[in-house]
């Protein structure tokens, strides 16, 4: 029989294999006074009040849809591929190595493909360490919330439409619930939406304009946004994103929000898309960017193990960062303005 001084024996143990931080190092004392400053600031119950409003409102707008939220999973055998440098972020899971989860793409994929489940979502915690984004680091946050929604059989121009539904109905949510708290961090209520979000192709942009970067393209359309969020489609990105040969676009899209108050800089809240309409074009669109197929050998080994698997990919969705949409809304200058205890990208924790 297990007592409790071998219970508490075991958890001390375990505890102290952890390497604790070093009070010494000044990257760890600069963490501690950014945690007490954090803390402290008068702004931080009306930004968590927003924040708080956004996601409840999202997940109910959802479940208000048909969508079904399954449990969180935040360690996976294989993760989103993620077409661009991040750290690892592996742990050992009861013996077997396994990654933490960056986003919920994948299972996504497999639920309204082998499952009854029709429309899916998560609001769920995701873990993304980006390489090189000091230069970007007031919108990147290693640890956040992602609101991630996927329906079987939707086509790009309905998921356009339902979530240009949503951001409408958000603001007119917040304008009518919250508007203390909006005039108090942001100086002003949010525009009133009664337009379909304007819809620019970022090829066609870059072409008409001559901008060399996807960064030049939304500074450009947020300068002529008048204030209003708008989307952005065909971008070259993730293996997972629809190459339509027909037309040689990518049917994918990101909301992006132009810069409002302290934040200079337009902000991607949103990215979403329809999806590689097969299992060969997926795995063919993953070998040309250079992904190891060993590691995502799970997910295609379920697919074919399923007595009703499918090479057919026929969906598509999209996922709303939360902490990125209220560091938007409110154009606070930093998105770790959202944040109580600084998580940031580089960097040391204290706590």
């Amino acid at each position: 029989m297990t007592t409790q001084a071998s219970k508490t024996q075991a958890t001390h143990l375990a505890i102290g294999q952890i390497t604790p931080v070093d009070l010494a190092d000044p990257a760890v004392t600069k963490s501690v006074e950014n945690t007490v400053a954090a803390l402290s600031r008068p702004q931080l119950p009306a930004i968590l009040t927003i924040r708080t409003a956004i996601q409840q409102f999202l997940a109910a707008e959802l479940v208000a849809s048909g969508f079904v939220h399954p449990p969180i999973y935040m360690l996976s055998g294989c993760t989103d591929p993620l077409n661009h440098q991040t750290f690892p972020a592996r742990l050992n899971y009861y013996g077997s190595e396994v990654s933490v989860t960056q986003s919920l793409i994948l299972q996504k994929i497999l639920m309204v493909m082998l499952s009854p489940v029709e429309r899916v979502f998560w609001a769920s915690p995701n873990i993304r360490m980006e390489m090189g984004v000091t230069a970007k680091g007031y919108k990147y946050a290693a640890e956040f919330t992602q609101v991630d929604f996927e329906k079987k059989n939707a086509t790009m121009a309905e998921m356009i439409g339902f979530i240009g539904g949503l951001i409408q109905r958000l603001h007119d949510h917040l304008n009518r619930h919250h508007a203390d708290c909006l005039r108090k961090v942001r100086g002003s209520l949010l525009p009133t939406l009664t337009k379909p979000l304007a819809s620019h192709d970022l090829v066609q942009v870059k072409s008409e304009h001559g901008l060399g970067s996807d960064d030049e393209a939304e500074h450009f359309l947020s300068s002529r946004a008048g204030g209003r969020p708008f989307m952005i489609t065909n971008l070259k990105r993730e293996a997972y994103d629809c190459l339509d040969q027909a037309s040689g676009k990518f049917l994918n899209y990101d909301v992006v929000y132009p810069a409002t108050g302290q934040n200079p800089h337009p902000v991607e809240c949103l990215s979403g898309a329809e999806r590689t309409r097969s299992l060969p074009d997926l795995q063919e669109r993953m070998l040309e960017l250079g992904y190891p197929m060993e590691y995502f050998a799970p997910f295609f080994a379920i697919c074919e193990a399923h007595e009703q698997g499918t090479s057919d990919i026929t969906c598509a969705g999209g996922g709303f960062g939360i902490e990125r949409l209220t560091y938007a809304l409110l154009g606070l200058e930093d998105i770790h303005q959202v944040y109580p205890f600084p998580r940031p990208t580089e960097g040391s924790i204290a706590i």
